[in-house]
């Protein structure tokens, strides 16, 4: 299976980065030069620097409007790069990993995921975003609900993870922030090692692509591991990755549509019961009641590992706070503004222009000023210092 990921903006670049520590195919898309020097692993080559006769190379301040424009001029050269890259092979999926809050990446994703779509119209455009904290305020918030908006007419299938998920454990922000990152690299990269692999029943490339092309709708990844001397029961690992401490979205996943499971370990924990009795408590949960499978005994395998992926979810509150928020905020903006704009017109109205005031001519000017006019070369004579003369 061909995937390539292509980070857009910090946030999205970051991800992209640990995608290129694992071996994955990665590019890296920014209007700062800074943050795609600061990378250590995508290789300069794949690393594009756009807009930068917009932002001098300095990013855009979380400006989403700078994002789309700096996007705009260097399409270009970024889908010519992207096309270097591939070849003439067939990219089944197309991950734009960003920050739906920031201004590269809210920007920025939309105009590259349409432009993939054009260019590459078997290849299913997966958008990967990370969620805004609440904390970070309204700015972020409205960024991120309009590219939901924007992405969900474009994109298959958007993954969104919650960064309010970073609240939840003890890390400095730095380490949380990594652990958000890696985490989402550990369960996309571990769910594409498992297709077309050989295994009691495989999931191939044609299942996945099938389960994420869900009309623009949210995807969720689960991921539950643990080591196999200590599994009591597999069917409660595998409700596991659904539950809120595995999947980073808080989303109702019976409004799911589509549903795929992977489980990976030794052979004498993968016991048929426990599978099947979770498996199929799951079909009937979602409302789509479709789940598919893959099944990897390995003995060389010390621990079990379930990745499972959700998609065609329309039900999320995580969502639904950043919609709902931005909304209200939207409204009450364009209000305050439009009243201010009343105001004003009201406050103005009626004042005459300078020619209704000023008279024009000479003569109109001694009207105002009743004497003679000095003479302006003797003035500037007399104010000047004697060592100048």
């Amino acid at each position: 299976m061909k995937a390539l990921i292509i980070g857009v903006g910090q946030c999205g670049t970051k991800i992209a980065d640990l995608f290129s520590l694992v071996n994955f195919d990665a590019v890296a898309i920014n209007t700062s030069r800074g943050d795609l020097d600061y990378l250590k692993h995508i290789p300069p080559e794949r690393r594009i620097l756009v807009g930068e006769g917009v932002t001098g190379g300095k990013g855009v301040n979380a400006n989403p409007l700078l994002g789309r424009e700096a996007m705009r001029r260097d399409l270009p050269t970024v889908m010519r790069k992207i096309g270097s890259l591939i070849g003439y092979e067939d990219v089944d999926i197309f991950f734009l990993t960003f920050g739906f809050g920031g201004g590269t990446g809210a920007g920025g994703t939309p105009i590259l995921a349409e432009a993939l779509k054009d260019e590459y119209p078997d290849s299913l455009v997966v958008a990967v975003g990370a969620l805004p904290l609440r904390e970070e305020g309204i700015r972020p918030t409205i960024n991120a609900a309009i590219t939901i908006d924007k992405l969900s007419k474009i994109a298959d299938s958007i993954i969104a993870i919650d960064n309010n998920k970073l609240k939840e454990g003890d890390e400095d922000i730095s380490r949380a922030y990594e652990k958000i990152n890696y985490t989402i690299v550990e369960r996309i990269a571990s769910l594409l090692a498992l297709v077309d692999v050989p295994g009691e029943q495989t999931l191939d490339a044609s299942d996945l692509k099938f389960v994420l092309k869900a009309f623009g709708s949210f995807a969720t990844v689960g991921y539950a591991k643990a080591d196999a001397g200590k599994i009591k029961n597999l069917s409660r690992l595998i409700l596991k990755s659904f539950e809120n401490e595995g999947l980073y979205l808080d989303a109702n996943i019976e409004s799911a549509l589509y549903g795929l499971v992977a489980i990976h370990g030794p052979p004498e924990t993968m016991k048929a019961a426990e599978i099947f009795e979770a498996l199929d408590y799951l079909t009937k949960r979602i409302k789509g009641k479709q789940i598919f499978r893959g099944f990897y005994p390995d003995p060389r395998e010390r621990e079990i590992e379930v990745v499972t992926l959700l998609s065609g979810i329309y039900d999320s509150k995580s969502i639904e706070d950043i919609v709902v928020t931005a909304k209200q905020y939207a409204q009450s903006f364009i209000k305050a503004r439009e009243e201010a704009e009343v105001k004003q017109k009201k406050l103005l109205s009626g004042l005459p222009d300078f020619d209704d005031v000023y008279p024009t001519g000479e003569d109109g000017m001694s009207e105002i000023y009743d004497g003679p006019f000095p003479d302006v070369e003797e003035a500037t004579k007399k104010l000047r210092r004697p060592k100048d003369d």
